[in-house]
């Protein structure tokens, strides 16, 4: 028998490090970043809270310093259907197509989390249903002839803005079918200096529409979620 090249090695060693890893992550995550707080099981839905005259507040987030307003204190528990990370080298790339601002909204919106709940997040239903997130957006195709609920009310697109690393190691590790809960406000935001013209715009109930061309938006189409998430709770542990 052969013996193995270095490059093999190399090779073998950051695959089988690299299979541990995926396997151990989650306790890993849990026990340095979360905390365990034993959950009771409840519905999956979502409640709103409006905030009243909130102004506009400055802070530095992903390295670019924005200006936001608060504009409802939001909980959703509900079934994860897509996540999908924005902060990266590829995914700036592939989201750009030419247009200006993209880094400014993918550093400040790390990541999108596509959650159900109600009826529609029945795990016999979701599984008649094909997800895909082009461009940020949530869109779905029917598998079944008997087509299945799909009611948008239950159904929200949300552009996480993680308020501590804790919420981004717990986004980490969801994954499609997770059940998890989630806290925080819904703001509106704007870029400063030379991207003071970027303007996003958050739902703030179930559906909201675009009724101004900012950017991201097309009016008449359904609006996404500028999620401001202060807390994470998954698999009986919370991160904060």
């Amino acid at each position: 028998m052969s013996r193995l090249t270095k490059r093999q090695i190399i090779i073998i060693t950051s695959i089988t490090l690299a299979t541990v890893f995926h396997f151990v992550k989650p306790a890993i995550y849990s026990a340095i970043w979360g905390k365990f707080t034993p959950q009771t099981q409840s519905e999956l839905s979502e409640d709103f809270y409006d905030l009243d005259n909130q102004p506009w507040q400055r802070i530095s987030i992903g390295g670019y310093d924005i200006e936001y307003r608060l504009r409802t204190k939001y909980h959703v528990r509900g079934r994860i259907i897509w996540v999908d990370w924005n902060d990266g080298i590829i995914s700036t790339w592939y989201h750009s197509a030419g247009k200006k601002g993209v880094k400014l909204y993918n550093s400040v919106a790390a990541v999108d989390v596509s959650i159900a709940h109600g009826a529609t997040a029945d795990p016999d239903n979701l599984k008649k249903i094909k997800f895909s997130h082009p461009k940020r957006a949530i869109t779905y195709t029917f598998l079944y002839k008997d087509n299945p609920i799909i009611n948008h009310d239950e159904i929200n697109n949300n552009h996480i803005i993680p308020a501590t690393p804790a919420i981004r190691r717990a986004i980490a590790l969801l994954k499609k079918g997770d059940i998890a809960e989630f806290e925080g406000y819904l703001m509106d935001w704007k870029g400063t200096g030379k991207l003071s013209w970027f303007e996003i715009e958050t739902a703030t109930k179930r559906g909201d529409i675009h009724t101004k061309q900012l950017y991201g938006g097309i009016p008449g189409a359904g609006m996404c979620r500028q999620f401001y998430v202060t807390k994470i709770t998954y698999k009986n542990h919370v991160f904060e």
